[in-house]
């Protein structure tokens, strides 16, 4: 079958990213970028309403430093980076949805040899945003918690950082921050300069991973769409990952109650904010209780793959019963926090779905909720109706 631009024929149970062309899994992609920065600003405006500005600062240092450790190091992987040398550090940074690359975060290299760079960030959208909104979060933010974690984000430990300019900036013409990366070698180590480990190109070849120099002017264009898949659904995992820390940090805090309250008000969000971008790059009309259920196959949280596998039994367009057959958060829950099945599953689950369809006349009602009899036993079934 040929690949699809958009999501604008019918509705596939059976989807996968691999039907996508390239260039949608890029509008996809971009999107997911901007989902990963909401969810967090969600989080710390949720957790600082509900208590301080130091708290929220806590837990989002918190969160950030558990992402990097559970995540940044899958990327590598994938990437097939060796992590030897400093080099191999800047090509990590390049991967998180919060990348080095493209329009967020981009960068401008000094790179030395391979084992000496400072890298500039000249434009940064999170300090503009506190400029203009909220510049007492400039020091907490970027003097106390961006370098942390940006130590954290570079995986090789015995890469040395420090940090050379800080904000807040002397005006709109100077850099966000600068920083130094530094690896010590024995006396007499043979150190590859600049040209041995770096490419300048601009017309850089499609790439299967980054095992070859570092591209200074790298997107996610010039990777391979089986390259993406592996990436998306590592940046799968990376989205739960940022969520559990973030509620780990808020419970530990402010308590079960406050932490879910939290949750449910950082997902709601989501739904608000984001998840309409969803059916706008797809070209999905939402006339129909399948038109919405293509809507659910795209987020970061999709049921498309493995973390939430599902099965469709569509009575007609506008009525659906929904399976999930397996529930990563649900298998967590049951190993380790059992108490989260009553507020997740039965509390918060229909309302996010609901919202996920992103059409307020469909009727969600459960059909089955956790817990299950045994690991063979479905997570939860839906219906779906138009109303």
């Amino acid at each position: 079958m040929p690949e699809l631009e958009d999501y604008s024929g019918p509705f596939n149970p059976d989807l996968t990213f691999n039907d996508f062309s390239k260039e949608f899994l890029l509008k996809l992609i971009h999107v997911w970028q901007w989902a990963w920065l909401q969810l967090d600003a969600a989080y710390f405006d949720e957790v600082k309403a509900r208590s301080d500005e130091k708290t929220a600062f806590e837990c989002d240092l918190e969160m950030w430093l558990a992402c990097a450790q559970r995540c940044n190091t899958r990327y590598a992987k994938i990437a097939n980076i060796p992590m030897n040398n400093v080099v191999d550090s800047l090509k990590v940074l390049q991967l998180p949805l919060d990348n080095t690359m493209g329009g967020i975060y981009p960068v401008e290299y000094d790179i030395r040899n391979e084992n000496h760079a400072i890298v500039t960030v000249r434009r940064c959208p999170s300090l503009e945003w506190c400029e203009r909104n909220a510049p007492e979060r400039i020091v907490p933010m970027c003097q106390i918690n961006e370098p942390q974690i940006i130590d954290q984000y570079k995986v090789n430990p015995k890469v040395k950082l420090t940090a050379t300019k800080l904000p807040p900036r002397s005006g709109a013409d100077d850099i966000a921050c600068q920083w130094e990366y530094k690896l010590e070698v024995p006396p007499g180590t043979k150190v590859r300069s600049r040209d041995e480990v770096v490419s300048d190109a601009t017309d850089i070849p499609e790439l299967d991973d980054l095992s070859g120099p570092l591209y200074l002017n790298l997107t996610h264009r010039n990777f391979s769409k089986e390259f993406l898949l592996r990436m998306m659904q590592a940046w799968q995992f990376a989205w739960l990952a940022m969520s559990g820390a973030y509620y780990d940090a808020a419970r530990e805090r402010l308590g079960f109650d406050a932490a879910n309250a939290i949750n449910r008000a950082a997902w709601r969000r989501i739904a608000e904010k984001v998840n309409p971008r969803y059916p706008k790059i797809a070209n999905i009309q939402l006339n129909t209780v399948v038109d919405s259920l293509k809507c659910t196959q795209l987020p970061l949280d999709n049921n498309v793959g493995p973390l939430y596998p599902v099965e469709f039994d569509i009575k007609n367009e506008n009525h659906v019963v929904m399976t999930i057959t397996q529930c990563k958060s649900l298998l967590f829950y049951e190993r380790q926090a059992p108490e989260m099945i009553e507020e997740i599953c039965h509390g918060f689950e229909q309302e996010g779905i609901e919202n996920y369809l992103l059409n307020p006349r469909i009727k969600v009602t459960p059909l089955k909720l956790p817990p299950r009899v045994n690991q063979d036993d479905i997570a939860c079934q839906f219906e779906l109706k138009m109303t």
